[in-house]
């Protein structure tokens, strides 16, 4: 094969796509599986939908054509008037979704690798992407996506705390492109210089999430009720990083940041917010909403409304970008439509319009 055989054309995008069906009916594919994962964080069909977008008559429709497929239900519904009186996962539907997100994954990372071996290279060193490392699973899964479409531009991720990545920044580290919804590292690399001219772009949101071990019995729709005196202890990020930051800035409006700390174990990072809480070692904990979609062992309580404490993650091209041409078309790429409903499908929140024509913390 000539070398000009063996360019991958611009326009040409790969799609891996999976789907499981019984008797010639389908079962699960990427959308049925998005809706019940919602339904197992929100427990309610109605709020699933919403955050999908969709209306409850078709979200209810979709969830009956699915057990009907199967042979056996996927989900369990209560009565309870027009919006249903709350859904649950059937073991069954929870072995499922499992099984088919593990395969699809698979099946996308194994393309995802194999295509560039397959392609010539149009660049010798590839993207080198610094974030926030609560953005791990989401950036995994879009840089395979982007490799997809552009195989002969290798992304490297780097993650970790935003402060550290901004001292690597500082200090010379060869990124080209750093993502953080931390503002005062943001403001930090603008006023040293380190961004390269040009808009900050917003890429996704997220929000707080108080959440419990999987197998407790709390119940609790709001900070006051974590306060009651069966709640012994609560996990809380530390407000030196971003979780505990925004943390503190909601607890505060709502008057309970003092009523809280009587309670808190206080820990590094958000990881080890959930970490806690899944070992049992507090009752609850505050974490972001997004985790609730990659970790396991950890029962949603409620979810605190974008109001209460805003969360923008922003993506900047750095000054002293290697690849600035290749870092800008992979920002560019991160808030495509395709990459908004990645973020949704992590546990993500979309953009809104506000924040579309300006980046947070700027």
């Amino acid at each position: 094969m000539s070398t000009n055989e063996q360019a991958w054309p611009r326009d040409w995008r790969l799609r891996v796509r999976l789907w499981v069906e019984r008797d010639g009916q389908a079962v699960l594919g990427d959308g049925r599986l998005e809706l019940l994962e919602w339904i197992d964080r929100c427990h309610s069909i109605s709020e699933a939908a919403r955050q999908m977008g969709m209306s409850y008559r078709h979200a209810w429709v979709t969830i009956q054509e699915t057990n009907r497929a199967a042979g056996e239900p996927f989900v369990e519904a209560a009565t309870g008037g027009r919006h249903g009186g709350g859904a649950t996962l059937t073991p069954r539907g929870r072995h499922a979704i499992r099984l088919f997100r593990a395969l699809r994954d698979q099946l996308r990372k194994d393309a995802g690798a194999l295509l560039p071996r397959l392609v010539r290279p149009t660049t010798s060193t590839g993207i080198h992407v610094g974030a926030a490392i609560s953005l791990e699973g989401a950036l995994d899964q879009l840089a395979t996506d982007y490799a997809l479409r552009h195989p002969s531009v290798p992304v490297r991720l780097v993650f970790g705390a935003s402060d550290s990545l901004a001292e690597q920044v500082l200090a010379g580290a060869a990124l080209d492109l750093f993502i953080s919804a931390d503002v005062v590292q943001l403001k930090r690399l603008a006023a040293a210089g380190a961004l390269a001219p040009g808009a900050r772009t917003p890429l996704a949101e997220n929000a707080l999430a108080a959440v419990a071990p999987s197998s407790s019995p709390l119940k609790a729709r709001r900070p006051a009720d974590l306060l009651h005196a069966s709640v012994h202890r609560i996990a809380l990020a530390t407000p030196s990083c971003p979780l505990g930051a925004y943390t503190k800035m909601y607890l505060e409006k709502t008057r309970h940041y003092e009523a809280f700390q009587a309670k808190a174990l206080v820990v590094d990072h958000a990881q080890a917010v959930a970490a806690a809480v899944q070992a049992g070692q507090t009752d609850a904990g505050l974490v972001y909403s997004s985790a609730l979609a990659s970790l396991t062992g950890l029962r949603l309580l409620f979810r605190v409304p974008r109001t209460g404490a805003a969360i923008g993650y922003v993506g900047a091209v750095l000054a002293a970008a290697r690849q600035p041409a290749a870092a800008r078309d992979f920002l560019t790429f991160l808030k495509s439509t395709e990459a908004s409903r990645r973020f949704r499908q992590c546990g993500f929140l979309p953009l809104r319009n506000k924040a579309r024509g300006r980046a947070s913390g700027t």
